[in-house]
């Protein structure tokens, strides 16, 4: 099947001075996770939830407001595209060898006419692969992006940078009770200054005296609790359907313990189909 057949169209668009404000909201409203950035209806860059994560984490772009930011200064350029002919393996491999999530597509004259992602990817598995592989063989098993739930957002923040996933596993005991996304991270509000405390009275051998509380996040605070996860041991087509189902971009994987043993993402579909069609 051709990439046409599967990609998302019309595409959600912004422009280079468009800026991080109009992207959080376009990003929020629309349910999307990336935008094309166009000129004169070509593509010239690609901006992402992450890509504004990697940025917020400098001390520049935190002490600014997000209209002040334009889409020129935190796009990724210049880009990968593919053509709308091409096969969904094809677009699977130049996911996995460029590592991005995401291809415009374009028609024989580069214009933009659609884009492919991972949930894409992932549909196209989820309707046509069956039986060929279990969740364990293919989900990541080795350095899981985990925390406890009184980690703070900057540890969670840099584990996902660290780790190049989209989502990090909140555990306890072992067992996986909370997940945190990209989309939960993108636009929180993290301390600007010194001052972001309150003060908290504090009495100790009769003698009063003031504590400051920074306004610092926790895992635990951003966190969706009770995750959906599915067992290491069932189909890999099943895990599928229930990531285009409930609409989400990866759970934890379990054991009969019901202890964390991994994490499958749609990116995990995109390396199978890439790997061994």
């Amino acid at each position: 099947m051709s990439v046409s057949d599967f990609m998302s169209s019309p595409v959600i668009i912004a422009y280079p001075t468009d800026n991080l404000a109009y992207v959080r909201n376009l990003m929020l409203k629309k349910g999307v996770s990336r935008l094309v950035v166009i000129e004169r209806n070509h593509p010239i860059g690609m901006i992402t939830r992450k890509d504004i994560i990697r940025k917020l984490r400098s001390y520049d772009f935190q002490q600014r407001d997000f209209d002040s930011i334009l889409v020129s200064e935190i796009m990724r350029s210049p880009i990968i595209s593919i053509n709308e002919n091409s096969s969904i393996i094809e677009a699977a491999k130049e996911m996995l060898n460029e590592n991005i999530r995401g291809l415009p597509v374009v028609n024989n004259k580069g214009e933009l006419v659609g884009i492919i992602t991972k949930t894409d990817i992932t549909r196209y598995f989820a309707e046509n692969i069956e039986s060929k592989y279990t969740v364990k063989s293919i989900c990541q098993t080795n350095n899981i992006p985990i925390v406890n739930r009184h980690h703070s957002v900057y540890r969670v923040i840099d584990i996902l940078e660290k780790s190049n996933n989209d989502r990090v596993i909140v555990v306890d005991g072992g067992k996986p009770v909370g997940i945190i996304t990209e989309t939960d991270l993108s636009f929180i509000t993290l301390p600007k200054k010194v001052e972001s405390f309150i003060k908290r009275i504090r009495k100790e051998y009769g003698e009063v005296s003031y504590e400051r509380i920074y306004l610092i996040p926790v895992a635990e605070d951003i966190m969706t609790p009770d995750p959906i996860t599915i067992k290491e041991d069932e189909d890999a087509n099943l895990a599928a359907k229930m990531l285009i189902e409930y609409n989400i971009g990866g759970m934890p994987v379990i054991n009969d313990d019901n202890k964390l043993t991994g994490v499958i993402t749609k990116f995990d579909f995109v390396k199978a189909l890439a790997k061994g069609g």
